[in-house]
């Protein structure tokens, strides 16, 4: 009987992109004014983690390419340049016991993406705030010579998740029809 559960699951599961639907991850997103060739302007990053900005870029890069019909280019080829706007990234730790260990860890980042058109510089579309944040167990945590635990390794990794999911939010958001 579960074989059957089973079999009947997958086949649904199987016909779904048959019949037009998609997961929001891998659906096409529609650009500003059609705007297919683009130009990553500005990352604007008040954080003191100057190693953010390479993953944010490559993170937007990497989204849109893959979802929509993107072609990047120098400033004086693009339709439309792009900002990614930093409003706050941070790590909190949970701490619990007398020894203070640390149970779980979260990397969480908030950013505005914009759109501006290169002919009239004028804002052709915002993602507004866009929230998104990681949990992560530190899994190389190292002593620090103040004597505290470090995880270096997993909020890097969790931050990278993060800002991933950010931009998924983002092209979610472009292939919602604005």
């Amino acid at each position: 009987m579960s074989g059957n559960i089973l079999w009947a699951v997958l086949c649904i599961a199987l016909s779904l992109p048959a019949c037009g639907y998609e997961l929001t991850a891998r659906a096409p997103i529609q650009l500003p004014q059609d705007s297919t060739r683009l130009y990553l302007d500005k990352v604007t990053n008040p954080t003191t983690e100057t190693w953010i900005e390479p993953m944010l870029r490559s993170s937007l890069r990497d989204e849109l390419t893959r979802r929509g019909n993107v072609t990047w280019v120098d400033r004086s080829e693009a339709e439309a340049t792009v900002n990614i706007d930093v409003r706050s990234y941070s790590t909190a730790d949970s701490l619990k016991g007398r020894d203070d260990v640390t149970l779980k860890s979260a990397a969480s980042i908030q950013m505005v993406v914009t759109f501006f058109s290169t002919k009239t510089n004028a804002l052709i579309w915002t993602s507004g705030p866009i929230m998104a944040s990681e949990s992560y167990r530190g899994p190389s945590e190292t002593q620090s010579s103040s004597g505290t635990l470090q995880s270096t390794s997993g909020k890097r990794e969790a931050t990278q998740e993060a800002i991933d999911l950010a931009m998924r939010k983002v092209a979610d958001q472009l292939g919602q029809k604005f």
